[in-house]
């Protein structure tokens, strides 16, 4: 098992789809933190809750690890290349949980890499401007394990989706409209707190709820059982596949 996910984990990191995702969020954190120091006044940026905000782009990461579990799973149909991995691997149940903990342990890592990066980028704007850091405080300390907590959640969702649709392509669209249309279509009938989006963002925030969310510790428990159920029908979805 243990060759099994240093495997996978290989596969994650020497994929050119996680260059390119590490650089876009990278990208992403850069700008939206520059103009948030430095278009924001120096008595709002003081404030250890504007800091926060700044570094929460961070959060950006539990998207790319959903892609990039997809990537792990349902891209291995796509390139053909599933067929290898089962020869290699023949217990099929082996190869989904060394897929959803190596997508899991990537996600984390990726939240983790990219919160340090926005904490470095803030801190240094933020000194730049002489406003005094408090990027420690506790609130922004919560947001960074509520992120890496995020991020592996939905690393290994992205793999149970892409077991179930084999289409990584597919899978990505299919999540990208889930969270741009269906989601605000469920807020309508004012259930949205228990969508999956909104679930992950209840990690995320601890405890900086807003009406919207689950409290950190019921968005925990519900984002697990989406995992359970999700890996589940994925992996059934992975035994009973042909592959030949």
């Amino acid at each position: 098992m243990t060759r099994l996910l240093r495997a996978e984990l290989l596969k994650l990191v020497t994929t050119r789809l996680l260059l390119w995702l590490g650089l876009l969020v990278v990208g992403f954190e850069v700008l939206v933190i520059a103009l948030h120091v430095g278009n924001d006044s120096l008595e709002s940026l003081a404030q250890p809750s504007s800091q926060r905000d700044a570094v929460s782009i961070a959060a950006v990461s539990a998207l790319v690890a959903l892609i990039l579990g997809i990537v792990a799973s349902a891209g291995e149909y796509t390139h053909a290349t599933i067929s290898h991995t089962l020869l290699v691997a023949p217990v099929r149940t082996r190869v989904a949980a060394a897929k959803l903990g190596a997508a899991a342990l990537a996600g984390a890592l990726l939240a983790l890499a990219s919160a340090v990066f926005a904490w470095a980028f803030a801190a240094l704007l933020l000194a730049a401007r002489s406003v005094p850091v408090h990027l420690f405080a506790g609130a922004t300390l919560r947001l960074v394990l509520g992120m890496t907590l995020a991020a592996a959640i939905t690393g290994a969702l992205g793999v149970g989706f892409g077991l179930l649709l084999r289409r990584q392509t597919a899978a990505i669209v299919v999540v990208l409209l889930w969270l741009l249309v269906g989601e605000p279509l469920i807020a309508i009938a004012g259930a949205e707190r228990y969508a999956p989006g909104h679930v992950i963002a209840s990690v995320v925030e601890t405890g900086h709820q807003g009406a919207d969310l689950l409290s950190f510790g019921r968005g925990l428990v519900v984002s697990l059982v989406y995992v359970v159920v999700v890996a589940t029908l994925g992996a059934l979805a992975l035994n009973r596949s042909d592959v030949s």
